[in-house]
This record gives C-alpha cells, sequence and structure tokens, in this order.
C-alpha cells in the first residue's frame, strides 16, 4: 500500500460532498460532462497546488477572452468564456482550498455513499489510477462484507459491486 492510500483518511475527515444536480451542472458546464456517464458515481478534480495553478489560469483565460470578444460579440459574447471557462476555474479553485467529491444526486442517498467518499479520497490523496483504487479498496471491503449481493436499494447499474468483486 502506498502512502498516498494511507493517507486517505485524512483527505476524507476534511472533504465534502457537493450533490451534482442539474442546476449545478447549468451553473458549471465542464461538470455535466463526466457525470453523463452511467458508471460515474463520483468525482473530483484536482487537489492542491496543480489544482489552484490550473483554476487560476481558466479564470485569468476567461477574464483575458471575455474582455478581447466584449468589443466583437458585445456582453452576451463576453459572457460566454467566462459561463464556460471562467466556472470551471473557480470550482477549480474551490476545490483546491478544500478537499470536495461531486457525487451524482442519486448516490447521495446512496448507503454505498462512504464507499464512494472513500474511492474520491483515495484519488484525492495522490492516486490517479483507477486499478490501484480498486485495490486498496477491494482490501477493506467486500460484496459479502456489505452485503451488496441482491439487495434491491443498489442501482443495477451501479459499478461499485463490480469493482469489489474484481470484474
Amino acid at each position: 500500500m502506498t502512502a498516498a492510500v494511507a493517507g486517505w483518511e485524512e483527505v476524507d475527515a476534511k472533504m465534502r460532498v457537493v450533490r451534482l444536480t442539474p442546476p449545478l451542472q447549468a451553473l458549471v458546464p465542464a461538470l455535466a460532462l463526466p457525470a453523463l456517464s452511467k458508471g460515474t458515481r463520483g468525482m473530483t478534480l484536482i487537489p492542491g497546488r496543480g489544482g489552484l495553478a490550473l483554476g487560476l489560469v481558466l479564470v485569468a483565460a476567461a477574464g483575458g477572452t471575455a474582455y478581447a470578444l466584449y468589443s466583437v460579440a458585445g456582453a452576451l459574447g463576453a459572457l460566454l468564456p467566462v459561463w464556460l471557462v471562467g466556472t470551471a476555474g473557480g470550482v477549480l479553485l474551490a476545490s483546491a482550498m478544500r478537499p470536495t467529491a461531486f457525487v451524482k444526486p442519486i448516490c447521495v442517498r446512496c448507503r454505498l455513499l462512504p464507499v464512494i467518499r472513500e474511492h474520491e479520497a483515495i484519488h484525492l490523496s495522490g492516486v490517479a489510477s483507477e486499478e490501484a483504487v480498486w485495490e486498496s479498496m477491494r482490501s477493506r471491503h467486500s460484496v459479502e462484507s456489505l452485503a451488496l449481493a441482491g439487495d434491491p436499494a443498489i442501482c443495477d447499474f451501479c459499478p461499485i459491486p463490480k469493482r469489489l468483486a474484481g470484474r
């Protein structure tokens, strides 16, 4: 087990969970694309200094583009890059300050939310590989230990039981 996987508990203690609702996706379009996949339960953005730097670059780029477009396309044209790129930069900045997991609304009510939180906290602790994350998760959880087999409350398309079973 790597040091990053071992430190996920500290990240989880500080992490906030935000429901990835349709109004939030409309406000921040960059959050909408990854949420389209049925297999996505939750997602996180680049943490720490990297996220802070990228967020600042995106906000500055959106502001510069908006300024340049204002004379050509007017106020509406200037708002477009702010909405598409600037909001993504703002969310990156906020996520860099405090670890944030964006979770689909149906999953926020699911009893597997602690597993989803753990998965995202491991990613935020520095583990990029999905396989490494699931290997770590399988060392603590199983389909049997979570009583997932035949549970009607778990969505048919939920990838967690399959991933914990190693499929």
